[in-house]
């Protein structure tokens, strides 16, 4: 073989090593099957009394996209009607909505679960009934990023999907880090989250939607405020002069009505036309779907 050829099979076959295993590594963040990622669980210890569940229950929308994330979607029994993400969740059966009183308790009991993972803010009623018929619940209600995180080991661990946990957790961070790199440097803008307009309320400082907007290149103009869902006045947003204002997809904004608003036509954003919405299901749950809501918004932000 002569040295030319040589090298053009080294260079050659130091190209498809690493292809080679970035399409593995791919393959194992994006997942394989319906029910999530495949394999990776850890088999439960003998005698340890702590058996893995094999047949659990999701009260919010939110765990329900992590544990298809996770891979646990095969373990999924029944859900609420809210859960619509992945297409999966069609297969499954339906327990009520979300809130406490909309659960049925008699549901949940005849699909046999070994473990209803709960909203520990809307299912207090919820988890009393499961306790009476001695059934295993988890409440869960992260405020953070850091806490989704966390949420997301913690149903790893419980599931025995600790390996995938870690997985889904360092795509979520490397959207966000996608993120950081496209804004950094650029100027932050102030930002109006409009929840509803009667009456008016915002996102304060505690919520996912805040932190996801810093997280973007944005900053919230109702930062400083403790509530989590601030009612706020029409003069108040115009003081602050939001560059942007944004809204979840089931409450769309029309530029046209905003500017009928008292002064609104003056407040910048109104008057640049800077009004956009994000996909609701996406930045109302603390499932891994919150890194694309900040890359989303990211994108609107700095486009």
């Amino acid at each position: 073989m002569s040295v030319g050829i040589f090298m053009n099979v080294r260079k050659l076959f130091s190209f498809l090593v690493p292809a080679a295993v970035s399409i593995l590594l791919c393959l194992a963040v994006l997942g394989c099957g319906n029910e999530g990622r495949g394999g990776n669980r850890r088999a439960p210890e003998k005698g340890s009394g702590g058996d893995l569940p094999q047949r659990i229950v999701s009260l919010n929308p939110g765990v329900t996209e992590i544990l298809y994330a996770l891979g646990a979607g095969k373990e999924l029994v029944g859900l609420t009607d809210y859960c619509n993400y992945p297409p999966q969740t069609a297969e499954k059966t339906r327990v009520g909505g979300f809130s406490g009183a909309t659960v049925s308790v008699e549901t949940i009991a005849a699909l046999r679960p070994d473990l209803v993972i709960v909203s520990e803010e809307m299912h207090g009623r919820v988890v009393e009934l499961l306790d009476n018929l001695g059934i295993a619940s988890l409440a869960v209600e992260p405020e953070n990023f850091s806490e989704v995180y966390d949420v997301i080991r913690l149903l790893g661990a419980r599931t025995g999907y600790e390996e995938n946990a870690l997985l889904v957790i360092d795509a979520m961070q490397k959207k966000i880090e996608q993120a950081r790199l496209r804004w950094q440097g650029r100027e932050v803008p102030g930002v109006f989250w409009e929840l509803w307009d009667q009456p008016l309320l915002s996102a304060g400082a505690p919520t996912l939607i805040s932190e996801a907007i810093a997280l973007a290149g944005g900053r919230n103009i109702f930062e400083d405020l403790n509530q989590r869902w601030p009612e706020v006045s029409y003069e108040e947003v115009l003081r602050r002069r939001p560059q942007w204002i944004l809204s979840a997809s089931d409450h769309k904004l029309d530029a046209a009505l905003l500017a009928k608003r008292p002064s609104w036509s003056r407040i910048p954003a109104v008057e640049a036309g800077r009004i956009a919405s994000v996909d609701a299901d996406m930045i109302n749950r603390y499932g891994p779907r919150l890194a694309d809501a900040v890359l989303l918004i990211t994108e609107i932000l700095h486009p």
